[in-house]
């Protein structure tokens, strides 16, 4: 069984990439991005976020804590953002409101290769949040336009199971979990709020699925970032976050190759990968040594 979530002995362990403004984390899976609860009631021991942002501040030898500009769900794994200070919160938030923040995820789905119509696609249907907190497919006047584009990696030949990577064109609650359970009908590997079906004989019987684990990991962040010298000052630098070990895990099971970066995560500065070398000119550096990318094929 999957446990309640364990603070580590420190937080910057968790640190992939920073520079002078901004720290990019590895989020692990049962950690809520937001600060514990002040109301009298006892946080739950997964809700450790004021912890962490103390944690990275004092790792950092920062005057005020780290800003969170944007969320992750609870389960969701991956890379995360905070703002070192005030300016940078602002100019982030602008960032992820004005949409030209990068965001693409990797997601384990139930459904093999004849569950999809072609190789990627787009979706876009409106959700809507109903009066149970859930999220739906709608089309009433309080729905929201939500976009998402899909490209099927690869499926697995012994069980019905696939590798999507997802682009998040709008940021809505529970928009990748609602769009592939209710508009692509491949819910998510393990999201038992929005797929009430039990998972099938096929693929526990080959492997186990962890409860309270779904199979959501936001495998690379894409901002916009300034160089101090150069004639091109502005870039474009992607963090990407290696996959957790489980999620690896079941693809090795499973015969589904992976990509050695989404293994190992790196570096990108326009689309081009650095190898985890420091970027000088934006003060940044690589907080993480690369680990050897254990592919499917590749197994002992």
């Amino acid at each position: 069984m999957f446990s309640s979530f364990k603070a580590p002995i420190s937080w910057a362990r968790y640190a992939v990439y920073a520079d002078r403004s901004i720290i990019v984390l590895n989020k692990p899976p049962g950690l809520i991005c937001q600060g514990s609860l002040t109301n009298g009631q006892k946080p739950r021991d997964s809700d450790k976020f004021n912890d962490l942002l103390h944690d990275l501040k004092d790792h950092f030898k920062l005057d005020n804590l780290p800003y969170a500009v944007h969320r992750l769900d609870k389960s969701t794994t991956g890379a995360l953002v905070l703002a070192k200070n005030i300016a940078a919160a602002r100019q982030l938030a602008q960032q992820f409101q004005s949409r030209t923040v990068g965001k693409t995820y990797l997601a384990l789905v139930r459904g093999g290769e004849k569950s999809f119509p072609a190789k990627l696609g787009e979706i876009k249907d409106a959700i809507e949040i109903n009066g149970d907190g859930r999220v739906s497919i709608g089309e009433s006047c309080d729905a929201e336009f939500a976009a998402t584009g899909w490209e099927l990696v690869a499926s697995s030949r012994k069980v019905p199971l696939s590798l999507l990577r997802l682009t998040l064109h709008t940021g809505l609650k529970h928009q990748l979990r609602v769009h592939l359970a209710q508009s692509l009908h491949t819910p998510i590997l393990g999201d038992a709020l929005y797929s009430r079906k039990p998972i099938s004989e096929k693929i526990t019987q080959v492997i186990r699925v962890p409860e309270h684990r779904v199979f959501l990991h936001a495998s690379r962040l894409t901002l916009s970032r300034f160089k101090k010298v150069g004639p091109n000052k502005h870039v474009r630098l992607g963090i990407a976050a290696a996959l957790p070990a489980d999620f690896v895990a079941i693809c090795n099971d499973v015969g589904i190759q992976l990509d050695a970066t989404d293994v190992s995560g790196g570096l990108f500065v326009d689309d081009e990968p650095l190898g985890g070398h420091d970027i000088e000119d934006l003060q940044g550096k690589w907080l993480r040594p690369r680990r050897p990318a254990r592919l499917a094929n590749e197994r002992t």
